[in-house]
């Protein structure tokens, strides 16, 4: 059943981020943002997740769960890093007018468990281990007021890149997952 693997998948990153915000892995100021994220009565835009985005990247960086990260596109060095999301894209999900999505892409490099996954995935399953997406889909699931009828849905899919083209496709060695996020209002 792909709903409850999908549900598993998105309880993880949401454990993990719980875990990561419980035990002060990230600053205070990015765990009271996120603390605020789906209430009644506040709620937060895209942009104010940026902060607490990165320093979950940099966790990840850190403890060695991947070598380096890029939060954005890297043909386009006006949207990425702490500025990959923008006031426009608060507007398009947040406001009542707001009906469309914004996409952001998140690039892992080395992940430690990038040779499991690309066995899994060859093996045909839909399930492979993953962690930076869940917990990145949490952080972003957050986005929104439920008060102000704001909340929002967060899709995402990822890809094996290998930073060179081989015409012989048994001679695919990739170094990065490659995330596609898709926050979109909640109708």
């Amino acid at each position: 059943n792909y709903a409850k693997r999908e549900e598993f998948v998105r309880n993880i990153g949401r454990q993990i981020l719980n875990a990561i915000m419980e035990r002060g892995m990230i600053s205070k100021e990015s765990t009271a943002t996120l603390s605020k994220g789906g209430h009644k009565h506040s709620g937060i835009t895209v942009t104010e997740t940026i902060p607490a985005v990165v320093e979950i990247l940099d966790l990840f960086q850190s403890t060695k769960h991947c070598s380096a990260y890029r939060l954005g596109d890297k043909n386009d060095e006006e949207r990425t890093g702490l500025k990959v999301f923008d006031a426009l894209d608060d507007e398009e999900i947040i406001s009542p007018n707001g009906v469309g999505s914004v996409n952001c892409l998140v690039s892992v490099f080395n992940p430690a468990t990038l040779g499991g996954a690309l066995q899994i995935t060859g093996e045909g399953s839909r399930f492979a281990p993953d962690f930076v997406g869940p917990t990145l889909a949490a952080v972003w699931e957050r986005v929104g007021s439920v008060d102000k009828g704001s909340s929002v849905f967060v899709s995402f899919e990822s890809y094996f890149v290998d930073p060179v083209y081989r015409p012989n496709p048994k001679d695919f060695f990739p170094d990065e997952r490659l995330y596609q996020f898709t926050i979109s209002k909640k109708n």
